[in-house]
């Protein structure tokens, strides 16, 4: 499996820890795997499959928007919107290392961001 960085925020780790017994505390969803993709080096063009688990101990509803860094050029996800979107690399004309950035909202103020990179290169 591919190594991944996930991070919460430092005060959502801080007010969790002031309202853990007020009883109406939410706590943030978890990433138990992933992202990671399916391949970390690929071609323009190349499609990848992103894989991300994602749980949430209140059994809270999670919604999922994916986006890339740089913006420009463009690489396509099948949808911004769901744990495990597939990713069309772009047109690079030089190697290219994207970030593949996931913010996870669990709809109760419960929030994190993920991410993993990728390499892209031009067409042979």
């Amino acid at each position: 499996m591919v190594s991944s960085c996930s991070r919460w925020g430092v005060a959502s780790l801080l007010l969790g820890t002031l309202m853990a017994g007020c009883g109406g505390f939410n706590e943030s969803p978890i990433v138990t795997e992933g992202p990671a993709v399916s391949l970390k080096d690929v071609e323009s063009g190349t499609e990848v499959q992103m894989h991300l688990v994602v749980k949430d101990k209140d059994g809270d509803k999670i919604t999922y928007k994916w986006i890339q860094t740089p913006e420009e050029p463009a690489g396509t996800f099948s949808s911004t919107a769901v744990a495990e979107p597939s990713w069309t690399a772009p047109e690079v004309t030089q190697a290219t290392s994207f970030l593949l950035k996931v913010n996870i909202l669990d709809g109760e103020g419960g929030a994190l961001l993920s991410w993993t990179t990728i390499q892209v290169r031009p067409r042979q």
